[in-house]
Formats: structure tokens, sequence, C-alpha cells
């Protein structure tokens, strides 16, 4: 059989198989959809009883990076939670203009009010009018540290323990420099938090002989980082440096960089978290940073609050602790990433 006749015979086989299959199902095209008929089903409403949350604070995100991460917790619980909450905040440090906020929140009728208690004395008046109208108050990132006889009776304090904080500080840089003389650098003095941690961080040093000095500076970080400069020049032997947040550090790396400091020449640790505290831990400059929980200092008071209102649910106890916890080379990558924002 030649080539020809074996496609030729090759081909009629498979059209015959192809006639005894089953016929092919036609490809339909497809249809377009139909109009819905119906509109989609709405959102289901947040049913949780409406909670009115005044938040009376010393500080603000504008000019005290801290206070971003606090201002995030409360958002984030007001969102989370589905309350309202209005901050009440001043332009700069001042206690005065703060206690006059207080007033102001209570004039709005509150269905409940947060507050950092930064001066336990001129404060007092206005929350406990507060706490005698019914209003159920949370202290949150300062506390009435009073003896507990004189304190404030407000629901709970939530925030770190400062003088364990300041006490902790001074023990880790003790340890692990010895010293000579030692600075707490504060920024707000007459914040009666800052100042317990200068308090514990002059203490602890103070056990080792280590004498301690309290610099004021102010939340001007030109002026701060000069005021810093000053001291040490007539200070030379000061070699234990704690700053109380941001914006004690930040004028600290400056002077320390106009002065041709380096890691090691003096030694330094600090309060809180921001982008310049973390590259300087990362490289030596400073010993560490204690995280306080800003984050949760802003979230868990509203949290409370709205449990208190909606379901008679309260903490436990009268101090909800937030820190002190250390951030050092062991785990600064790991809450790199996170500063500024939560931690």
């Amino acid at each position: 059989m030649n080539a020809k006749r074996s496609i030729l015979l090759v081909m009629a086989l498979a059209l015959v198989l192809a006639s005894c299959g089953p016929a092919a199902t036609p490809v339909e095209k497809p249809q377009e959809p139909e109009a819905a008929t119906e509109a989609p089903a709405p959102a289901v409403n947040d049913e949780r009883e409406p909670v009115n949350i005044y938040a009376v604070a010393h500080a603000a995100c504008a000019w005290d990076s801290y206070w971003c991460v606090v201002e995030k917790g409360m958002n984030d619980a007001a969102k989370d939670l589905s309350v309202d909450v209005t901050l009440l905040t001043t332009d700069k440090f001042d206690l005065e203009a703060t206690a006059q906020n207080i007033d102001r929140a209570l004039a709005a009728n509150p269905d409940a009010l947060m507050v950092t208690v930064t001066d336990a004395v001129l404060f007092e008046e206005p929350i406990m009018r507060a706490i005698e109208a019914g209003i159920p108050v949370i202290a949150y990132d300062s506390a009435d540290i009073r003896p507990e006889e004189e304190r404030i009776p407000y629901i709970t304090f939530v925030g770190p323990n400062e003088y364990l904080g300041g006490y902790s500080a001074g023990d880790k840089l003790v340890k692990a420099h010895g010293g000579t003389k030692g600075v707490c650098i504060n920024q707000q003095v007459g914040h009666v938090l800052l100042d317990e941690r200068c308090r514990g961080f002059s203490d602890r040093l103070a056990e080792d002989n280590i004498p301690t000095d309290v610099l004021g500076i102010s939340d001007d970080p030109a002026q701060s980082a000069a005021i810093i400069g000053d001291y040490y020049t007539a200070n030379p032997d000061a070699d234990l440096f704690l700053t109380l947040g941001p914006n004690g550090a930040d004028p600290f790396y400056a002077f320390m960089d106009a002065a041709g400091l380096a890691a090691g020449d003096i030694f330094h640790g600090t309060f809180d978290l921001g982008p310049k505290i973390v590259e300087k831990v990362k490289d030596g400059t400073s010993d560490f940073a204690i995280d306080g929980g800003p984050y949760l200092v802003g979230y868990l008071p509203v949290m409370w609050l709205a449990m208190i209102q909606r379901y008679g649910l309260y903490p436990p106890d009268a101090i909800t602790a937030t820190g002190p916890s250390f951030v050092d080379k062991t785990n600064v990558d790991m809450v790199a990433e996170l500063a500024g924002t939560y931690r």
C-alpha cells in the first residue's frame, strides 16, 4: 500500500469513529446577569449603648511624640468599641490650663472622664466634682501619688510605675558602667510623675554614693540642647544621663554631636521610644529605652469606661500597670517597626 492510500484510509477511519460518538454539546453564549431586584442588605448597626467620654491631657501629639502613641490608643479604642472620645489638651505644658480643661469637660456633661492627674492638689477639686456627680473617672499616664488616705478616689490608674522605672534605669546604668555623677534631664519639672522618675533614679545612684543632679530643660529642642551643653561644660565629671522621653532624648543627642561625644564617652538611658531613640539604642549611644506602654495608656481607659457604662464591669485593681519594660540591643529590632505607633 503506498503512502497516499494509507493517509486516506486513516482519515476515513477517523470520520467513522467520530460519527459513532456522542454529539458535541453546543457552547451557549453567556447571558447577561439580571439586574438586582433588591438593594443589598445594609451593614448591621452597632446596637451597643452610646458612650460619650472626655479625655483631659497635659500634653499633646502636636508637641510631644509620646502622646501620638497615646492618642492612637484612644482613637483605636473609640473605633473598636464604638464610643465617642473628645480629647482636651494644651499647646504647651500648662497645669493651670489643664485644670481649666477638666472644668470644660465637666461642662459638657460626659458619661465618663479620663484625666492625667499631673498635679493632684490642683486637680482634686474639679475631679471630685465629677466623682460626686456620679461620673466614672479613670486616671491615666499620671497618678495621684499621695498617701492612700489622701488620694483622689478615681476608679483606677492606667500607666507605668514611674518611680520603679527611674530606679531600674539607675540600676542598669550603675551595674553596667559604675559612674561618677548622674544627671536626670527633666523637660517638665513639676510634672509629678516625671519628678518620680528622677527621684527613683537618684535614690538608686545614692545607694552607690553617686550624686545626682536634676537638670530642668523645656520642650524647645534647640534651647534644651544648649542647656545640656552648658551643664556638661560646668560638670565634666557627669557620666550617667537619664532623659525622660523624646523631648529630652533628642536634644541630648544634639548636645552629644555638638560636643563631639561618642558612644562610651558618657552613658545614657531614656524613657519612651521614637525613631531617633531606636537608632541610638541600636548604635550603642543609649543603653536602653524604657517603654511605659503608651498605646495601652490610651486604649485601656477608654475600654474600661465603656465596660463600666455598658455592663457594670470594673477593673479589679487600683493600678492597671502598663510598664516599665526595657528595650535594648537584645530586642530593639523586634520593637523598631512599632516605635511611634504602638510602642
